[in-house]
Parts: C-alpha cells; sequence; structure tokens
C-alpha cells in the first residue's frame, strides 16, 4: 500500500453539521435559481434597489456618503444574507428590509471578533456570538428605538436558524432591547413639543380646507382634492394609490363609502363617509376623476393598441401615417412632448443636450413604433395592466396622471400615465424641495404666529385619532376606522396633553370607599358601572346596551322584554354618554321606516298591520321622548332618563289593576281601593310579602 494514503486521516464530522453545509449550499443555489426578486439588479451586485423602501448594501459603506466604495461581506456569509434578504423580500416586500442588513453588519463584526482566522459563516454562529452582537448592538450610537428593531430581527433569524436545521445548539434568544416610551407619552417639556409639533392644530386644518375651497389650477385642486380623503377618516397616504373610480359607493341603508384597500395587515373594508363630509369628499371625489381621465385614456390605448403609438393631440403628422414611417424631427419633438428642444431659429431640427433624444437622432429611429417601444418600457409596471393593491387595471385608478403634469414650468407627456409617490404629496405641505413651491406658498398661508406652516400626510391621521380620543371613542373603534391591526398602536397617535388625558382620572378618584364615581366617569372610561351609581341600592353592575343600562336583575328571572330595552322600565339613558345619541337616531330611522311601512299597509287593508302601527307608534314615541331629552340643554350631562313605571306595567300589575284591586306597595289604594279585597285578603297578602 502507499505510503502516502496510509497518511490520509478523514475527521469525523457530527451530522448536524454536514446537514448544515448542505442546507445551505441548498439554500443558497434555491435564492440563486428559483427565486426571481430582484434578478434584473444582478446576484453579484453589490446593493439591491427593492421596490420601496432604502437601498439595502450588502456590506460597510462611509456614513453619509452613498456614492462611496462598499467593502462587501465576505463568503459565504455574503451569499447567505443575500438569499436571506431574497427570499424574506418574496414573502413580503416590506419598507423596513434596511434593518435586516443593520443586523448583518453587527452580526457580522461578532464572527470576526470571535473567529479571526476563519472566513465568517452563518453556521459558526453560537450563543456567544449572540451575546458579542448584543454587545455591538448595545454600544452603538443608533437611537433605543432601532436598537429595539435590530434585537427583534436578531431574534427573528436566531428562530430560523433553528428551525431550518442550520444550527440545531442555537441557544434560544430573547431580544434584550426594550421598546422606548412612545415620545407622545412622555412627560415633560419634551413630550410637550413633540405633541404640540405632532398633532396639526385647528388654524393649519382649516387652512387647508381654505385652500381645498379656493384651488383652481389642475395641480391646486389635484393635490387638494387627495389631501381631503386622508381627512375624512384616518388613512395611509399610500392606501389611496388603490382607490379606483368606481370606488365612491352608496350602500343599501343609504349611507355613502369608499371600498378601501387595507394595509399593514389590516383587510380590505368600506370605510364609511361621514354624513358632514359627504359633499366635499364626492366633489373632491369627482375632481380626481376628471384630472385623471387623460391618463386612463393613455393606459387604456397601451394596452388595447399594444403596438400602436398613442395619438394625442399634440400629434402633427397626417392620420394616415404609419407606425414604422419616418419622422421629421419637429413631428417627433411634438409627438414626444419635447417642443423646446427645437432650434429657437430652425423650428424643424432638434437642439438639444439631452443624451437620449439625441441617440433617437443619431440611430435615426424616428418612428412611432420606436416610441411605442420607449413608453411601454418606461410606464408599464411589474404588474401590467393591473394595479396590485386593487387588482384592478391601471386605467380605474383615481389618481392616475400624466409625468410632469402638475409640475409647474414642464410640458405634459399626454401619451404617458404615472402615479404619484408618497413624496409628491409631501413635498405639497412641507418645505423639502427648494425649487417647488407648496400649497401654503401658493395660497399666501401661515400659522398664527406668523411661521411657516410645515406638515405631512401622516399628520392629518394623527389629527383624527386625537380627535376621537377626545370626543371618548372606544379604541377598537378607533382601530378599526383607522385600518390598523394592532389596537396597541392606538396609543402613538393618541396625542392628548397629560392634563386631558390625567382629567377622567380625577373624576373617577373618590374621597370613600363608601362612594361610587359618577356613572358617566366610569362609562367614558369603559370601567363597570356599579348598580348604586345609578341610583339602586342592590349590589351588581348594569349592563350597558348601547343606549343605556340595564338594571334589570337576572337572578331572579331572564328579561322579560325580549331586549326591547327603549320601553322597559328596568333600562336608563343617560346624558353625555359617547356615542348613545347617535345609536338612538339611527334607532329612530330604522323604527321610522318600519312605522310608515305598517301605515301602508293598515291603509290596504292588511291583517294585523293595525296592531303593528300601535306597537311601533308606542315605541317612536318613546324613543323621540329619550331623544328629545337627551339634547334637552336645561339637563346636565349625567342626568338619568328613564320612561315612567306606568308606561311599563308588570304582568302582576296588570292583572291587579284589571281586578280593581291596589298595585303600590307603599300602602296607597287606587280609585276604587275599598273594594280592592278578595276574600278579605290584602294586597301585601295576595302580593305575598308579609
Amino acid at each position: 500500500m502507499d505510503k502516502k494514503a496510509n497518511n490520509v486521516v478523514n475527521i469525523w464530522q457530527a451530522k448536524q453539521e454536514r446537514d448544515g453545509r448542505d442546507s445551505l449550499a441548498e439554500f443558497v443555489n434555491f435564492a440563486k435559481t428559483e427565486l426571481t426578486l430582484y434578478n434584473e439588479q444582478g446576484w453579484e451586485a453589490d446593493r439591491w434597489k427593492p421596490n420601496k423602501g432604502q437601498t439595502l448594501v450588502f456590506g460597510f459603506q462611509e456614513e453619509g456618503n452613498n456614492y462611496s466604495e462598499v467593502e462587501l461581506f465576505k463568503q459565504p456569509f455574503l451569499n447567505f444574507v443575500k438569499a436571506f434578504i431574497k427570499q424574506q423580500m418574496t414573502i413580503k416586500e416590506i419598507t423596513s428590509a434596511h434593518i435586516w442588513i443593520s443586523m448583518f453588519r453587527f452580526l457580522y463584526k461578532a464572527l470576526l471578533s470571535q473567529y479571526p482566522d476563519q472566513a465568517p459563516c452563518i453556521l459558526n454562529v453560537n450563543g456567544q456570538t449572540l451575546k458579542e452582537t448584543t454587545t455591538l448592538i448595545e454600544v452603538d450610537q443608533c437611537s433605543a428605538m432601532r436598537k429595539y428593531h435590530i434585537g427583534g430581527k436578531l431574534k427573528k433569524l436566531a428562530e430560523w436558524l433553528v428551525n431550518n436545521n442550520f444550527v440545531l445548539t442555537l441557544p434560544k434568544y430573547k431580544n434584550p432591547f426594550r421598546k422606548p416610551v412612545h415620545t407622545g407619552d412622555q412627560i415633560g417639556d419634551e413630550g410637550d413639543q413633540f405633541r404640540e409639533e405632532r398633532c396639526p392644530t385647528m388654524h393649519e386644518m382649516l387652512s387647508f380646507a381654505d385652500c381645498f375651497s379656493k384651488a383652481e389650477t389642475v395641480a391646486d385642486k389635484y393635490y387638494t382634492s387627495a389631501l381631503v380623503l386622508l381627512c375624512f377618516a384616518p388613512a395611509r397616504i399610500n392606501e389611496l394609490s388603490g382607490l379606483t373610480v368606481h370606488s365612491l359607493q352608496e350602500g343599501d341603508d343609504g349611507g355613502w363609502y369608499l371600498v378601501w384597500y387595507g394595509s399593514k395587515g389590516f383587510k380590505d373594508h368600506r370605510k364609511g363617509i361621514p354624513e358632514l363630509m359627504l359633499d366635499v369628499v364626492k366633489r373632491a371625489f369627482q375632481t380626481l376623476k376628471e384630472i385623471s381621465e387623460p391618463a386612463r385614456l393613455a393606459a387604456k390605448w397601451a394596452y388595447e393598441h399594444p403596438s400602436e403609438f398613442y395619438r394625442h393631440e399634440g400629434c402633427i403628422t397626417e392620420k394616415t401615417h404609419g407606425e414604422s414611417m419616418q419622422m421629421s424631427q419637429k413631428e417627433f419633438a411634438y409627438a414626444m412632448n419635447v417642443v423646446g428642444t427645437l432650434h429657437h431659429t430652425n423650428k424643424e431640427v432638434i437642439n438639444t443636450p439631452v443624451e437620449w433624444i439625441n441617440d433617437f437622432l443619431a440611430k435615426n429611429e424616428l418612428t412611432y413604433e420606436r416610441l411605442n417601444q420607449l413608453v411601454h418600457g418606461k410606464y408599464k409596471k411589474k404588474n401590467w395592466p393591473n394595479n396590485p393593491k386593487s387588482e384592478r387595471p391601471v386605467w380605474e385608478n383615481l389618481l392616475l396622471i400624466r409625468d410632469l403634469e402638475l409640475k409647474p414650468g414642464s410640458s405634459t407627456k399626454h401619451f404617458s400615465w404615472v402615479m404619484p409617490s408618497v413624496d409628491t404629496f409631501n413635498n405639497q405641505i412641507s418645505k423639502k424641495d427648494k425649487k417647488m413651491s407648496t400649497l401654503w406658498e401658493r395660497f399666501g398661508v401661515l400659522n398664527e404666529d406668523g411661521s411657516v406652516i410645515s406638515l405631512t400626510t401622516h399628520q392629518f391621521r394623527v389629527w383624527l385619532n386625537t380627535h376621537c380620543k377626545r370626543g371618548g371613542v372606544d379604541d377598537w373603534k378607533i382601530a378599526q376606522w383607522s385600518g390598523r391591526a394592532d389596537i396597541k398602536q392606538n396609543a402613538a397617535y393618541d396625542l392628548r396633553t397629560s392634563q386631558e388625558k390625567n382629567q377622567l382620572a380625577k373624576q373617577l378618584m373618590v374621597t370613600s370607599y363608601d362612594e361610587s364615581p359618577p356613572a358617566l366617569a366610569l362609562r367614558k372610561a369603559n370601567l363597570p358601572v356599579p348598580l348604586k351609581s345609578l341610583g339602586f341600592n342592590r349590589e351588581g353592575v348594569a349592563d350597558f346596551t348601547g343606549i343605556g343600562f340595564c338594571t334589570h336583575d337576572f337572578a331572579q328571572t331572564p328579561c322579560t322584554k325580549a331586549g326591547e330595552c327603549v320601553t322597559c322600565k328596568e333600562h336608563v339613558c343617560m346624558k353625555g354618554v359617547p356615542e348613545t345619541l347617535e345609536e338612538l337616531k339611527h334607532l329612530e330611522k330604522l323604527i321610522s321606516e318600519q312605522y310608515v311601512a305598517a301605515q301602508n299597509a293598515a291603509g290596504d287593508s292588511v291583517f294585523g298591520a293595525d296592531r303593528w302601527v300601535t306597537h311601533l307608534g308606542w315605541k317612536l314615541a318613546h324613543i323621540r321622548t329619550l331623544i328629545h331629552r337627551m339634547t334637552d340643554d336645561q339637563l346636565d350631562d349625567g342626568t338619568i332618563i328613564r320612561i315612567p313605571v306606568e308606561h311599563d306595567p308588570s304582568p302582576t300589575r296588570r292583572a291587579l289593576e284589571d281586578k280593581g284591586l291596589q298595585s303600590e306597595f307603599s300602602g296607597k289604594k287606587d280609585n276604587h281601593g275599598s273594594e280592592n279585597a278578595i276574600g278579605g285578603a290584602t294586597m301585601s297578602q295576595l302580593l305575598g310579602i308579609c
């Protein structure tokens, strides 16, 4: 046997190590060959630009300089990061993917420190690596909130490595960084300043309303109308991209709503329009519909005639001019809306430094066929012909506009169709682009102290949420109205002052355990309302019915009214309880419709209809009386309102009164009290209370 062969020693490796290497190689190969996201940017690229969010740089770069040289991660760490990012973004493309990159940078440094003689590899991650990474994050100068998010990504990565059999021995990792208190909840000058700056003032909101009413130019009408759709209900600016020309609809109940496509985990839904805002929303919707029509026509033409250039009103060629026929430079300039590039003395030739135009001239590709290819390549997006949010055709988008249509001093591209970005709207209400004027500048609007108004689109959402809390709206309703999947996030949008938040707590404070806080304060705090707070000398709590409180003792008998609360003597209403008046008015509307229908049926001699007229009329009278009392300015908030006992006599009382017997416990007798005796028995004896 060869002596060299005797010196070959095959080192044994644990199965989980072999499995980890095989899994890593298979995972990277899968991401390269099977996942198509970012393929056009290339696997070997040092950075990827997502469809939304920050550019993802796979390495280290000079802070604040996006053009500096990138120090790439070393292999095999680099391939794993790319494969992991590609898979995560394929599952769901998020705007915060750069947090993953930040976490991988800290992890990379920890691996270099732990294994200085080895190339960093994800398979070498162990408990000590996680501790070192945590230390690096902790000493970094980034904010506490960013550390919390990076720690959360590290926790998810550790779980992923274990669950996918990459590193089976990795201990369970818990994010050590606590989520910092939101600035809006902080006490002190910093919190007060944040709340003041974050929540728009009434002057700023009314100034915007004034801009909407006075808008005359196409750009001003477009911007103000789009922003109005953020004011009738809390919404995110990116959600407007899902609106179509068919989104505004009327419900079966006569109410109007917008078909709304949710984001951040909230389902698609109907966003109801308050009656007071209906005319404004209709006007804004119609304005956007009219402005977007030319762009929608261009997009629809591109779909229905993919091989033909859209002949807009600016084209000067003959109608018989073919797609492949050569055009003059002048005809080309008019077709592409670049008339300004024509020579100032000889209008038949183009004189411009614009590179793409000179390329066309050099290649002599001045045909509609070539222009059509250029248009389709630039304006067709990934999900063409559908809008990925609404899954409806692009030419139904409510906010669709033509390229450069709203940019002052620029020629509109009549053949184009584009959707505005979030920055497009933010630049109109906040001075970010020095070359572009804001709404406030064009209308000459300033703050009350003379300072420049500066807002973001998200502040409309903050303003609505804060005023909802001031009005006593329940948290779950605010979350639902705002399209928010996590109700806990309501706190970040509640920018009431600490004095406002503490006002309710002061109302709940009592001087003695024998006292009960006011029922109105308890209800506003969503706390149980004791019966004693409603004037009943009985232990227990009242059940909230939506229009008042049920005080029935269910320990004795079930409900004897079958849920007919408005005509029940054991049901009490209270002036000032949030939303109860609105519920009563809604109930009045429904019962009124039924009452009219019963009257019509009774007029046609329908059997039994007259009894319904009596029943519904009795019920409607009580509802309207309750509404009248609850809107009476002479009554204070917290006043208890109930129907007279005589309007809802018990079966026992009815039977006694039918026989002319005494029906009061106080010992008072009715008109025929002297005759109210049966076999010499007293009323107390008949009722069994003595």
